[in-house]
């Protein structure tokens, strides 16, 4: 047996540093760029950034601002063609989990033939993508700018599927979160946390993914509240920022397991943001795996500030990092299901598509149908 941990593009961080994008684009033999944004920031100041940052090192840029959320293989064969139309040989995903995703699938159809629908499969595989990908997140939740994992909605088979590919660069720069709204402020965080626990306690942890899952729940602990409450706070930004980039490295190698099958699920059914869902399954997927994972989850509770006996059993012990973060998401006004007005029986039909999801296989409790249904009830109502 072996553990692998990686990177999957290098990290330039710090407040301010959108302005080396063109910089690093150019010293990679570039001459012309593709920016794929969401709706979202169009109307912002981060695309005049990013792009005067490209003009200025000498690069032509052309936009693509089709992206939506959990955005479907056909957004990808749009980008894909304005890209082969425009001849551009750079590839920059701006914005959250869903640009920076289709950033990554179009770089697919750059370098094989075919639809996106042939690449974005349930069992995901591993594409040598060849055309440059850099990724500005502009939230603090995704991680997705230092994973190799693109994800991909699929509507004729009702799922979000995804595909392993390359990326380059990782321009991570706080600033450009000053003006995300207190609700995306949340859900991001709460992404991020998912992502952190998750790594930790799925049966492909590693060293690695312990550290940096570690260190993220810490940072996530301590500024989540901050940003929420002060979005200016420089500090608090920062933290959150670096904590979701940690929680991104954490999760590259081993990913995510049931907390993410069931937020799969719910986004597919109900449409609702990626990160609220994340955070809605996140009590539960500890609760469920802690017995398998005590001494993980005496690790994550520590991190969340709780101090410990040391005495706990494993059940225990999932009881009270479930409860710290409910906590943290009564904080930030996190509405459950209930009250955003979804029927708990909804909910439940949503068993056979959790189990089907193939992060659920790295879950260390064995998830069949029933198991998923108790998982799913557990959601709706320990959080009302």
């Amino acid at each position: 047996m072996y553990q692998q941990f990686s990177h999957s593009a290098t990290v330039i961080f710090g407040w301010g540093v959108v302005s080396v994008l063109g910089e690093k684009v150019k010293e990679l033999g570039c001459k012309k760029a593709m920016c794929v944004i969401d709706k979202g920031i169009e109307g912002t100041n981060i695309p005049g950034k990013v792009i005067k940052s490209l003009t200025d090192a000498g690069l032509d840029v052309v936009t693509f601002s089709g992206v939506v959320a959990d955005p479907p293989v056909e957004i990808v064969d749009e980008g894909a063609a304005l890209a082969k139309k425009e001849g551009v040989d750079c590839l920059i995903g701006i914005g959250g989990g869903s640009s920076m995703d289709t950033a990554k699938a179009i770089s697919i159809l750059l370098t094989k033939p075919g639809q996106a629908k042939d690449y974005i499969l349930a069992k995901p595989i591993y594409i040598d993508t060849k055309t440059p990908v850099i990724l500005v997140p502009t939230t603090a939740g995704t991680g997705s700018e230092v994973t190799s994992v693109a994800i991909i909605s699929r509507p004729d088979a009702n799922a979000k599927w995804s595909v392993f590919v390359n990326t380059t660069y990782a321009i991570v720069d706080p600033e450009l979160t000053l003006s995300l709204p207190k609700r995306e402020t949340a859900n991001t965080g709460l992404d991020a946390l998912s992502h952190a626990m998750e790594a930790m306690t799925t049966v492909n942890w590693n060293p690695h993914s312990d550290v940096m899952g570690e260190a993220a729940i810490r940072k996530i602990t301590e500024h989540l509240v901050t940003a929420y409450n002060e979005p200016g706070n420089k500090e608090a930004r920062t933290g959150m920022m670096l904590a979701a980039n940690f929680a991104g490295l954490a999760f590259n190698d081993p990913i995510t397991h049931i907390g993410h099958a069931a937020a799969d699920a719910l986004s597919c059914r109900f449409h609702t943001p990626h990160g609220y869902n994340c955070g809605i399954c996140l009590p539960t997927a500890m609760k469920i795996t802690a017995p398998a994972t005590p001494e993980k989850m005496r690790v994550i509770a520590e991190a969340m500030g709780v101090s410990v006996t040391g005495k706990e059993t494993g059940e225990e012990l999932g009881d009270i990092a479930a409860d710290k973060i409910r906590e943290l998401m009564r904080a930030v006004n996190i509405k459950s299901l209930k009250e955003s007005g979804f029927k708990r029986e909804d909910v439940l039909s949503l068993a056979p598509d959790v189990v089907s999801n193939h992060l659920a296989s790295y879950c260390p409790v064995k998830i069949t149908e029933d198991k998923a249904r108790e998982i799913l009830a557990d959601i709706y109502d320990s959080y009302q």
